[in-house]
């Protein structure tokens, strides 16, 4: 339980930092406005470049979990340009361990691999500040960056668990700016194209909206057949149909928290969740949000509409697979935060700590005391940290479809 109550200690620290900095707002912003010093290099310096230092290099912890069991041979099978799936594991997408070589090639170490994540964490932050150049203020965009910096979720997931979430993110911005600031659709859907094979297959749900989004669908589709064709052509040739059945196996895993680890207790006599079909309706569920929140977005400009489809599109992907987890959280906290977040609103900024503290916490909480998946509320409440367990599976579950909820109801505001 180490890990856990480290997490847990190190979690409310940054939560209560992060409370006590977000109160004081004005004065922070308006001092980082004024001040013309590399901010967002110094916030990375000092909440990510020392953490590291001093967690792997000065104590020597070495990294767990998917980094050193996925991450780790993943990139040195692409490092020695092997063919993913077929000789090596891979539940991501193709081009994800040509991405873990990259820092292989300097330091042959899972620490590597930590430290290389939390450059790409900055690459997000700096294109996100970028982006929003003229809708917020310097030091309104300084100020976010650094509250986003300092949430236990970006903390623990970049530096403690090494997770890889926030690149989807990075794919998804930089191909809505090209299509909507510089009218390129087929650039677009190589970027588009890009991501789904950098990342995972659930970035599929924001590539599919994109339909939606673009003027020219033909430009668009070459775009994303220019890259995505010849590699499919590849992978078939080379693993059959492994490049379709790894990553699918990792969805058919029962885990928590998500809407059927909450519901199971209560109607595990009449549903089955471990069969596969409830992996499609989570999906098409996650999709349809997404188009729905899409469709909402009237006359907004991309930069509000688009992180609050994405938002929403995560959050409630969360709550419906029946494999995901809190790490999920990573996904989009950095939209949340430099968009949906409104400081004065005190009640939303505690819940929005609190979620994190607990989506932190969860995972690790959740594998120490036996990834229990539980068969009926006696289960529940027949162990004091089963019962703590579901209580946070409930708040966690409870917040996200706060989230979708909230990103449809600020898309109904006229845009000012």
């Amino acid at each position: 339980m180490f890990i856990v109550l480290s997490k847990a200690v190190v979690s409310v620290l940054l939560g209560a930092l992060a409370l006590l900095m977000a109160f004081r707002r004005p004065v922070i912003a308006s001092f980082l406005d004024q001040s013309q010093r590399p901010w967002l290099l110094i916030f990375w310096v000092v909440l990510r470049l020392i953490p590291f230092v001093g967690i792997y290099l000065v104590f020597g912890f070495t990294p767990q979990s998917d980094v050193a069991n996925y991450y780790y041979p993943i990139g040195l099978s692409a490092k020695a340009l092997e063919v993913p799936y077929r000789d090596v594991v891979n539940p991501y997408s193709p081009f994800y361990g040509f991405w873990m070589a990259i820092p292989l090639l300097f330091w042959n170490n899972t620490k590597a691999l930590v430290l290389f994540l939390t450059l790409i964490e900055f690459l997000a932050v700096w294109l996100t500040y970028r982006t929003y150049d003229g809708l917020l203020s310097r030091g309104e965009r300084l100020f976010r960056a650094l509250f986003y910096l300092m949430l236990p979720v970006p903390f623990c997931m970049s530096v403690l668990s090494g997770q890889e979430d926030v690149m989807l993110w990075i794919f998804a911005l930089l191909a809505i700016v090209v299509l909507k600031r510089y009218n390129n659709d087929y650039l677009c859907g190589l970027l588009l194209a890009l991501g789904i094979l950098s990342t995972k297959a659930v970035f599929i749900l924001v590539l599919l909206p994109f339909f939606l989004l673009s003027r020219r669908p033909l430009p668009f589709m070459a775009g994303l057949a220019t890259l995505g064709l010849p590699v499919f052509v590849f992978l078939y040739l080379k693993t059959g149909v492994l490049f379709i059945e790894q990553p699918l196996l990792e969805g058919a895993y029962l885990k928590a928290p998500n809407w059927a680890s909450v519901l199971h207790p209560w109607i595990s006599g009449f549903t089955n969740f471990e069969l596969s079909i409830w992996n499609y309706a989570g999906l098409l569920i996650s999709l349809l949000v997404g188009i729905q929140t899409l469709r909402l977005r009237g006359q907004h400009d991309y930069r509000t509409y688009f992180p609050l489809f994405y938002i929403a599109t995560f959050s409630i992907m969360t709550v419906v697979q029946k494999n995901a987890i809190a790490n999920y959280a990573y996904l989009f906290m950095l939209p949340l935060v430099v968009q949906m977040l409104d400081f004065r609103n005190r009640t939303a900024l505690i819940l929005l700590v609190l979620f994190n503290i607990l989506a932190a916490v969860h995972p690790s909480f959740w594998w120490r005391i036996g990834q229990p998946y539980y068969q009926s509320v006696s289960e529940i409440l027949s162990r004091s940290d089963y019962t703590l367990d579901y209580g946070m599976e409930l708040f966690i579950i409870g917040y996200l479809l706060y989230l979708v909820a909230k990103a449809q109801k600020l898309l109904k505001l006229p845009y000012i």
